[in-house]
């Protein structure tokens, strides 16, 4: 079910434009009942299929800041020691994660009882359930590029990578300022190269399988991407 839930999703640039209105209606709900500092926004997508009984898992890496997703097998994981990181509001008014997080959940409890149930009428009443999802955030507040590689993903600090542009906002975070809702500039989004190419290509190949995070910062070296594997 969570491998189906992931292989259904449409490809980022599929999804129609979000509407500037939309996001700062959202910005003051996310304020008003104090979760912006746990929860954000992002736009449902993915970018591929992920093999059966699996999901896609994200760890995070520093030196640069990252984090790295790939497809993990179900029956390996340590449930205790994962969260769902983002999640779509389904028909039956539940939230069901379709990407996973290594790591315990963050500190929810000072979100007010009625953030979701407001959340979930607003995409309701305006029709943006199969557009927009929920984010579990992590401790990053710099702007983050998503990269496809072969059936897995990366996010990279936007300030350590080189010879990519970004080709859409996949992610909004809120914050309060003088009292005011406002939409963060640290987003998320999804990058190409600047070649075009929507993957990662060395050389005009795929990435080999990554051993680990020292292999995928060597390649992504090699690619024209980090100038130096830290």
């Amino acid at each position: 079910m969570c491998t189906a839930r992931y292989n259904t999703l449409p490809d980022d640039h599929s999804q129609p434009n979000v509407a500037d209105d939309h996001i700062q209606n959202l910005a003051a709900i996310f304020v008003r009942h104090n979760a912006h500092d746990v929860l954000g926004v992002h736009l449902i997508h993915g970018h591929f299929q992920i093999p059966e009984d699996t999901v896609l898992l994200g760890n995070n890496f520093e030196k640069p800041e990252g984090r790295w997703a790939k497809p993990t097998k179900v029956d390996t994981i340590d449930l205790n020691m994962v969260h769902g990181h983002i999640l779509v509001l389904k028909d039956d008014g539940v939230f069901r994660a379709y990407e996973y997080q290594g790591g315990s959940l963050p500190d929810l409890s000072r979100v007010s009882k009625d953030f979701l149930p407001e959340f979930v009428d607003y995409l309701r009443v305006n029709d943006l359930t199969n557009l927009l999802g929920l984010q579990v955030l992590g401790c990053s507040s710099t702007s983050m590029s998503e990269l496809i590689l072969e059936g897995e993903t990366v996010m990279l600090d936007v300030s350590a990578i080189m010879g990519c542009e970004q080709s859409r906002t996949t992610g909004w975070r809120f914050e309060m300022v003088d009292g005011k809702p406002r939409v963060c500039k640290g987003e998320e989004s999804h990058s190409q190269m600047t070649s075009g190419n929507h993957k990662v290509f060395i050389d005009g190949k795929p990435l080999p399988r990554l051993e680990n995070v020292d292999h995928l910062k060597q390649q992504l070296v090699e690619a024209g991407i980090l100038s130096v594997a830290l």
